[in-house]
């Protein structure tokens, strides 16, 4: 019986390790992507910066069209921005749902702002 209950008590603390190790890594690694995301966005905002004083010489028509996409692109920069600080304050158990999101929201923001450099460049 004594022994029954020193295996229970050992088994506890590699349990209770294994968990934190695993709690460590899962904070490593929400911690690598944060980074990865608003560096991202950062050189998104170089990038939308580039374009805006490349358009300045655009006129009439060409110009309103261009300051639609841009209104567009701003909005769902923003909507990434804001799924970034859902992501920082998310709990580690619901960070990976929260990170297949902002993978969605950053791939079509992408996508976007290559549509619209592509027609003003």
């Amino acid at each position: 019986m004594k022994r029954f209950a020193i295996l229970i008590i050992v088994l506890s603390f590699i349990l209770t390790g294994l968990l934190l190790a695993y709690g460590a890594e899962q904070k490593d690694q929400k911690g690598g992507y944060q980074k990865e995301m608003e560096a991202k966005l950062k050189d998104l905002n170089r990038k939308l910066d580039e374009l805006k004083n490349k358009a300045m010489e655009l006129k009439g028509d060409t110009k309103k069209e261009f300051d639609e996409q841009l209104g567009k692109l701003k909005k769902k920069q923003e909507a990434a921005n804001k799924k970034l600080e859902k992501l920082k304050s998310a709990s580690d158990q619901t960070w990976k749902d929260l990170k297949a999101k902002m993978d969605s929201e950053m791939k079509e923001l992408e996508k976007l702002y290559d549509r619209v450099a592509s027609k003003f460049k």
